[in-house]
């Protein structure tokens, strides 16, 4: 169901970031969210121009964190994949349960091919 609404990776960075107890570098993003480094830079950048995402540098290395908006995103769209999840167990556990159950309707007998009236038989000479 999320994955009609969301597109999988770019909701994996974000929601990773939401986790601030690490610091996200790219390539721990990329490996965590399960996408490529390039990909995950790009993404990364376009988060950063439109004020989702901070870039702090330290040494050589790049780190990001969320932004206050980039937090209350995180936060709706964790809240969004919840209900989105909740919504795939109840129609996984509808299905179960429908199985389970006997076809109340009797099922129509298959359609059977006409047979052809039975030929006599020849007597061998």
């Amino acid at each position: 169901m999320k994955r009609l609404f969301v597109k999988i990776k770019p909701a994996s960075v974000l929601l990773l970031l939401k986790d601030t107890q690490q610091q996200w570098y790219p390539s721990k993003l990329a490996r965590s969210s399960n996408s490529s480094y390039v990909h995950t830079v790009n993404l990364l950048s376009k988060l950063r121009k439109g004020g989702i995402v901070l870039l702090e540098k330290k040494g050589k290395q790049n780190y990001y964190r969320l932004t206050d908006k980039g937090a209350q995103l995180a936060i709706l769209l964790e809240d969004f994949v919840k209900k989105c999840d909740a919504i795939e167990q109840e129609q996984k556990a509808s299905r179960q349960e429908a199985e389970k159950q006997p076809s109340s309707q009797a099922q129509p007998p298959a359609q059977q091919a006409p047979t052809k009236p039975a030929e006599p038989e020849k007597k061998a000479a």
